[in-house]
């Protein structure tokens, strides 16, 4: 009863001082510089353990060089010290390591404005300091483009680029194009393009099926599509697709409900005649987008215009921040995996907030943790999404305790997929990732306006957590996905000494502890062995019981047993 007290006393302590969602009611940090900042992303391009602001400018505005704001022990500098060579008219950006050296390069694609004014996609490479300043690789093609992605189309180990084309102003066609990566080396040809050449603004890969290869979701004026990936083969036609009201300018991935299957959420602008503004939320109902989509937000705005799954509060459900051309910044709560249509979160900048791109991460490190999430090999298997994104780093990877080379794996940060060069061996548990997550992430926002700069909006809970430092430790049982078709994974945690404990096994030689499950009417079904020491991060129950039948569905209750203390938490199992 004192542990239940403790915890509820604790949770009060934080909506009361926060409200719902912890950021503050002014930006945090605001640039000087007066770009048209659109592409954003929060990444440790130095590589000192410190995220850095990152953004592609122009816009189709003017012609701007690309920034990276250097952080310096978790601050920020206003003007950024990083500048491209060249000169465009850029929009967004995504972060990876395209030649597996474990330094995070950058792609940035090139809008330009109408048929007179078109450019190549650049990636600038990372020398281990920082990145390059002129572009190590630019396509051959030129185009207009809004946006790009990287992701391993073959399951070869490294990133391969998708980018999107076409201009919807001016009615320019122009199919979305892929870029193979080969060991490092980038063809500056396309080796894919879709046959629907209708201009498309909006790009990320997807496993939406759950067979291990990523699929491509493209976002266009008035719909979206899903283009297949067939055991490392994309289609060139979409498998699937559906209208929307409006341009869909950006996509973000993410699986709201924890059901083990991805789902997206579009922003949808209202600029161009006939169209209307809105956020849709696609829930994924078992590999296919449900319709008509799960949430909608944001009908009374005319420009939405970014998105971006987060969990701002750390409670294990991913929250949803969006944002519109001179309309607010909001972040809508994800309350055990209902997401709340009011926003409980915005600020309203007026002329001066011109959103482009919203993103997660942790700027002075107050939050960020070393987790280690174990997942199962089945001998062909390559891609694994971690539990947790965006990440704030990446460690490492082992298979059957036996490290994997960087030149053997690659990962997205963004949406947390991890892609193997060789398939692990069948195995329970046998792949272990190790990478850094932020608790309580900071939210960036990218401007397009010259009024003012861009923005930071920093987490506000880290200052109290460490006032409740000296409470009780409140243990707590994960259970995710939940519902679950094949597998749950079951982790308890703590925080001791204001340090989130990850293991399961946070015992001392006076302590007991035990894992069971039970059925709705209270009959033991499962019991686990647990270890004796902190080798592990996490149980996963695959639905059967201690006979290893599969167990019905229905409605389980787990019970972990410290000393005299019981922690339940219930699960749900489909079949």
């Amino acid at each position: 009863m004192k542990l239940n007290l403790c915890l509820i006393f604790c949770t009060l302590c934080v909506r009361f001082l926060f409200g719902v969602i912890p950021l503050p009611g002014s930006p945090t940090w605001t640039s000087v510089d007066t770009d048209y900042s659109t592409g954003g992303a929060l990444y440790d391009v130095t590589m000192d353990g410190w995220i850095e602001y990152c953004t592609g400018n122009g816009n189709d505005m003017a012609s701007n060089r690309n920034g990276i704001y250097i952080n310096t022990n978790g601050t920020l500098e206003t003007n950024a010290s990083w500048r491209s060579t060249e000169s465009g008219y850029f929009s967004h950006i995504y972060v990876g390591d395209v030649n597996n050296d474990s330094f995070p390069d950058m792609a940035v694609a090139y809008l330009g404005s109408g048929a007179s004014n078109q450019g190549p996609t650049r990636i600038y490479r990372n020398n281990g300091s920082g990145l390059i300043t002129t572009a190590w690789w630019a396509s051959s093609d030129h185009y207009n483009s809004f946006d790009c992605a990287f992701g391993d189309v073959d399951l070869d180990g490294d990133l391969d680029l998708a980018v999107v084309a076409g201009d919807a102003y001016s009615n320019i066609r122009a199919p979305a194009r892929l870029y193979r990566n080969n060991s490092g080396t980038f063809e500056t040809t396309p080796y894919w393009m879709s046959t629907d050449s209708t201009p498309s603004d909006a790009c990320r890969w997807i496993d939406i099926d759950n067979d291990g290869f990523l699929d491509l979701l493209v976002g266009y004026r008035r719909k979206i599509a899903i283009f297949k990936n067939d055991n490392g083969s994309l289609g060139t036609t979409a498998f699937w697709s559906t209208t929307v009201p409006g341009w869909t300018l950006r996509i973000a991935i993410g699986d709201y409900d924890k059901d083990g299957y991805k789902d997206f959420a579009i922003a949808c602008n209202g600029q161009l005649s006939g169209d209307s503004s809105r956020i849709y939320v696609f829930r994924n109902n078992s590999g296919i987008p449900q319709t008509p989509p799960a949430y909608t937000m944001l009908t009374n705005t005319q420009y939405c215009s970014c998105v971006e799954w987060g969990d701002v509060n750390y409670d294990g459900w991913l929250d949803l921040a969006a944002g519109g051309w001179w309309e607010p910044v909001v972040v809508f709560e994800n309350t055990n995996g209902v997401i709340n249509t009011t926003p409980g979160w915005s600020w309203n900048g007026g002329s001066n907030l011109v959103c482009e791109t919203v993103m997660w991460n942790d700027v002075d490190n107050s939050s960020v943790i070393t987790i280690t999430e174990y997942k199962s090999g089945n001998g062909s298997r390559k891609l694994f999404y971690l539990d947790r994104y965006p990440t704030q780093g990446f460690n490492r990877i082992r298979v059957n305790n036996t490290p994997v080379l960087i030149s053997d794996y690659t990962y997205d940060p963004l949406t947390g997929w991890v892609s193997l060069k060789n398939a692990p061996p069948a195995g329970s548990n046998n792949i272990e990732i190790t990478y850094r997550y932020a608790r309580y992430p900071d939210l960036g926002v990218t401007n397009w306006t010259r009024n003012t700069g861009n923005y930071l909006f920093v987490n506000t809970i880290v200052g109290v957590e460490e006032q409740m430092a000296s409470a009780p430790a409140v243990p707590i049982l994960l259970v995710y996905p939940n519902p679950f078709r094949n597998t749950t994974n079951i982790k308890f945690q703590t925080n001791s000494n204001s340090q989130i404990q990850n293991h399961f096994a946070i015992r001392n030689s006076k302590s007991e502890m035990s894992l069971n499950i039970y059925d709705a009417i209270g009959r033991l079904v499962k019991s686990f062995d647990l270890p004796t020491d902190d080798s592990a991060t996490q149980i996963v129950w695959d639905g059967t019981d201690n006979f290893n039948n599969r167990l019905p569905s229905g409605v389980y209750i787990i019970q972990a047993t410290i000393n005299d203390t019981n922690i339940q938490q219930k699960v749900i199992l489909t079949r």
